[in-house]
């Protein structure tokens, strides 16, 4: 019994301090992990030429998929996160454009499903 106590309670002080470094590392470790999050968000279109209509955008929300570390995921607003297609280069009838997305700092975008989105469109008539 004796020496159970001796094991215990010699250099006690080294052993509560490696414990509580243990504990902080530990600590820093599960807040520093990174973790996904996946939410649809709608498709806007911008840069829509004056004289094109949109008729159809299929599909009109995308799958997005971010990563950040957790401190940061929590005090972001996801509806912030914006997907949008250029249309510049819209024309009359069916168009494929590339999908892109506009994150907000700390969060990493990781992939949008799908990464292009079809958009029927026509010339809009002239007002006499």
């Amino acid at each position: 019994m004796e020496k159970l106590k001796k094991l215990i309670l010699e250099n006690l002080h080294l052993k509560i301090l490696s414990l509580l470094v243990a504990f902080l590392l530990w600590l820093n470790i599960t807040s520093m992990q990174k973790t996904k999050i996946e939410f649809y968000t709608p498709v806007e279109i911008k840069n829509v030429p004056e004289n094109i209509v949109i008729t159809k955008i299929k599909p009109d929300k995308v799958l997005v998929v971010v990563e950040g570390y957790k401190t940061s995921l929590t005090t972001v607003d996801i509806s912030n996160i914006k997907a949008f297609v250029d249309g510049r280069k819209i024309k009359p009838g069916k168009n494929i454009l590339h999908v892109s997305v506009k994150s907000v700092s700390g969060l990493k975008i990781i992939d949008v499903k799908p990464q292009v989105v079809l958009i029927k469109a026509l010339k809009e008539k002239k007002k006499q």
